[in-house]
């Protein structure tokens, strides 16, 4: 879930910023420690100590790295299109 940003209320922009960097923090988190901890119990489980570690770790980074740029393309299409404008009038 995206969250939508605010109109010109300036509660409203706090507490969109406040929610945005909480939405930021567990995208960044949840994916890194749940593939951290999946592959700890594989490498357990089979005996193969760091391997599945490693694994999880570059899934989580991978999963962490899609994530954080799914939320983050719409800011940067915004921010694209107001420079465009802003060329375009000069």
């Amino acid at each position: 879930m995206l969250l939508q940003p605010p109109m010109k209320n300036t509660k409203n922009n706090v507490l969109y910023a406040l929610g945005l960097g909480t939405q930021l923090g567990l995208l960044i988190a949840l994916p890194l420690v749940a593939c951290l901890f999946a592959g700890i119990a594989v490498d357990k489980k089979l005996g193969t100590s760091p391997l599945y570690l490693i694994v999880g770790i570059l899934l989580g980074a991978i999963l962490t790295v899609a994530d954080v740029y799914k939320l983050i393309l719409p800011f940067l299409e915004k921010r694209s299109k107001k420079n465009d404008l802003d060329n375009n009038k000069k």
